[in-house]
């Protein structure tokens, strides 16, 4: 079973590995963009395999996609539904969704006017969202490390 003490040693194996805080804060936010995609049920696998293509160490790519959980869920695809509409600014090409009427068969013309503004809003909203997670995570990478190794010295005098 997967708990927080199983997350919190992810994220202090991350923390730990040999990797420079540079290439953990660019990894975290290669995860931070891929966990806006819409592309539900995909955001692990195009983690390992933008790792893999990017050379890239996996932990925190994947602790990145994380962003995107159950509890953030509605609110990202919310918000970038929301600004997608705003920014293509076709308001009148939307139509509602009737909702007890939707059919695998008529799902695709019921929800096309959508697509285009969600994926544009799910894009714009993962580059901010992957840019400020870039300088946090390093500034935080390079802080722990500090930290830990002034607490070394200390522990040694």
């Amino acid at each position: 079973m997967i708990t927080i003490s199983y997350w919190r040693g992810k994220i202090k194996a991350m923390l730990h590995m040999g990797e420079n805080p540079h290439r953990i804060a660019t990894a975290f936010s290669l995860g931070v963009f891929i966990s806006f995609s819409p592309f539900i049920g995909l955001h692990f696998i195009s983690a390992f395999f933008l790792a893999w293509a990017l050379r890239l160490n996996p932990v925190p790519v994947v602790l990145g996609t994380l962003v995107n959980n159950p509890w953030t869920f509605a609110p990202i695809f919310g918000t970038s539904l929301w600004l997608g509409i705003k920014i293509y600014g076709r308001h009148d090409l939307l139509h509602p969704i009737h909702w007890q009427e939707l059919t695998i068969v008529n799902a695709i013309p019921q929800l096309e006017p959508y697509l285009k503004p969600f994926l544009l809003g799910t894009t714009l909203l993962g580059i901010i969202a992957s840019v400020i997670a870039y300088p946090c995570v390093y500034y935080f990478v390079k802080e722990y490390r500090h930290l830990r190794h002034r607490a070394e010295e200390s522990s040694h005098v």
